[in-house]
């Protein structure tokens, strides 16, 4: 059984983390917060000892293994800190408020072969394994499209979590596009297998809420072999709670598949056929990341997205963001 301690228990994804881990079998030794209450909260929950730094819980309990959330512009010094004392991890996307932020500790880490897993949990949807069958079997074809859709709950919900600071972009490093966009970005590079593409167009609105951070983003991407990419992230889903429209969608020249969170659709033009299976769910994709992380750890493999692939795709943010016209009201828009 691996021991695993918690960094920054203030995040609101730490209860996600506690229970996968949990369900992995391992054992939850520590937890630490610079905020108080929340480390005793979660030290009361999980039963276990709390910390206000992640140094101190290190050197006492010890633990194999860490998850590290905590502010996005606090979380390079984050690695910067656990590569150093050279203990396995995981911690929360993105890291830092732009790619530059991570270029060098993305090149430590690769140099060290230091195992650090980021949770882009899509990666867990059963669109890859279903896609690789296809390949497999020679039924995919030509790539051609990819659309990936990730639209959540307004954004003054942070400030009900105690994250508040998610709404300064000096802190969080922008708003929907930053923080949920990173697994559309990764998506649409895991698809079309390059590190190269060409931002045609992009956009992002500030229109509904007058808020610092973007309500709405959308880009158009194309790949140098070709694909194009959609890719869209929003607070902008009529709710004060988390989740809203999630939809991913890949064409090749033989299959589509739609990923709808619950459901996975699979139409193949070989055969004719279209089938709709169930599909691994929200909540589920951060358990299988959980239990994901640590066979990989025990069995000597690498995490399923790695430190150097968070900072591909923050790269490709960073280009959509530098080239996208920002909407400010119903008459005024400008190029940011």
């Amino acid at each position: 059984m691996k021991s695993i301690a918690l960094v920054e228990v203030s995040h609101w994804h730490a209860g996600f983390y506690a229970n996968a881990f949990q369900k992995a079998g391992a054992n939850i030794v520590g937890v630490s917060s610079t905020n108080q209450g929340f480390a005793e909260k979660y030290a009361k929950e999980l039963s276990c000892e709390y910390f206000l730094d992640y140094f101190s819980m290190i050197e006492m309990v010890k633990p194999d293994f860490l998850m590290a959330m905590g502010k996005h512009i606090d979380m390079p010094d984050i690695v910067k800190d656990l590569l150093s004392i050279g203990i396995p991890f995981g911690i929360e996307k993105p890291i830092g408020i732009n790619a530059r932020d991570i270029e060098q500790l993305a090149e430590e880490a690769t140099r060290k072969g230091t195992f650090i897993a980021v949770p882009l949990v899509n990666r867990y949807s059963l669109l890859w394994e279903q896609l690789s069958k296809l390949e497999q079997a020679g039924r995919v074809g030509t790539r051609l499209h990819s659309h990936f859709r990730i639209i959540n709950g307004i954004p003054q919900r942070y400030e009900k979590m105690n994250a508040g600071w998610m709404l300064h972009p000096e802190l969080s490093g922008g708003g929907c596009l930053r923080n949920l966009g990173i697994h559309a970005a990764d998506a649409f590079i895991h698809f079309s297998n390059s590190n190269s593409f060409e931002v045609i167009g992009s956009t992002i609105s500030h229109r509904i809420h007058n808020l610092p951070v973007e309500e709405m983003g959308a880009a158009l991407v194309i790949s140098d072999g070709g694909i194009i990419g959609t890719l869209e992230a929003g607070y902008s889903y009529a709710t004060r709670e988390a989740g809203g429209d999630f939809e991913w969608r890949v064409s090749a020249s033989n299959c589509y598949l739609v990923d709808r969170q619950d459901t996975l659709e699979i139409t193949t033009l070989d055969d004719g056929m279209k089938t709709t299976i169930p599909n691994i769910s929200s909540a589920e994709r951060y358990e299988k990341f959980g239990k994901d992380t640590l066979d990989r750890l025990s069995s000597g493999r690498k995490p399923i997205a790695s430190i150097e692939e968070c900072y591909r795709a923050m790269l490709l943010l960073d280009d959509i963001y530098a080239k996208a016209v920002c909407l400010n009201s119903e008459k005024n828009h400008s190029r940011r």
